[in-house]
């Protein structure tokens, strides 16, 4: 697998783990929010409180694990980031 098809696939499902961590947070936040004695029977499009966490936190370690390799796999360009900002670079110059 070529580093362009790496990245577009990392890509992906980064995406693919956010929409579901976005939403089970939007969840969590809003509609069932923590408080109160039963709060983690309450329950939201068939699923407990605790199934709503569960899936924000796996998806969220996903996106986590995900984000890591994606620095990882972008390190070099973040290396030389820094340079673009440095005083004296002329625009066009390459050094």
């Amino acid at each position: 697998m070529g580093k362009m098809t790496l990245n577009a696939v990392v890509d992906i499902i980064m995406i693919l783990a956010f929409i579901p961590t976005l939403i089970s947070g939007v969840v969590l936040y809003g509609i069932l929010p923590e408080g109160g004695r039963f709060s983690g029977f309450a329950v939201f499009m068939g699923f407990t409180r605790r199934a709503w966490e569960n899936m924000h936190n796996w998806t969220g370690f996903v996106l986590a694990a995900l984000i890591i390799l994606y620095l990882i796999l972008h390190w070099k360009f973040f290396r030389t980031v820094p340079a673009c900002f440095r005083k004296g670079r002329k625009e066009g110059s390459r050094n």
